[in-house]
């Protein structure tokens, strides 16, 4: 059965934004903010399996190369609104999607434990 107008965008842009697939936790990322029912998300997961998207799949792992962006840009964004910035600020600012964000900090915090 197609997807609706409305989800078949939301579908659309989905793809584009992961052209290389993505994890279910991308895709509560993707689906956070938008107003929809569960049966509209059963739809939209139901197109992405059709697709061969692996919603099972391990997420990949941080890179430092992203540490050093999320870094400087919570920096940046902290200097100029003068408090914390969210992962999501962030992830607008370097062009990166939240959870990549929350990957690139959590990469930080075991590398800023002393062992």
């Amino acid at each position: 059965m197609p997807l609706s107008p409305q989800l078949q965008s939301i579908f659309d842009d989905i793809m584009k934004a992961h052209p290389d697939g993505l994890t279910l936790n991308e895709l509560s990322e993707e689906l956070l903010m938008k107003k929809l029912t569960y049966t509209d998300i059963e739809e939209i997961i139901g197109a992405l399996e059709d697709a061969g998207v692996d919603l099972e799949a391990a997420e990949s792992p941080a890179h430092p190369a992203d540490l050093a962006r999320v870094l400087a840009a919570a920096r940046a964004l902290t200097e100029e609104t003068g408090r914390r910035p969210s992962p999501s600020e962030i992830a607008e600012r370097v062009g990166l999607t939240p959870a990549v964000v929350r990957r690139a900090l959590q990469l930080g915090r075991s590398i800023a434990r002393p062992t």
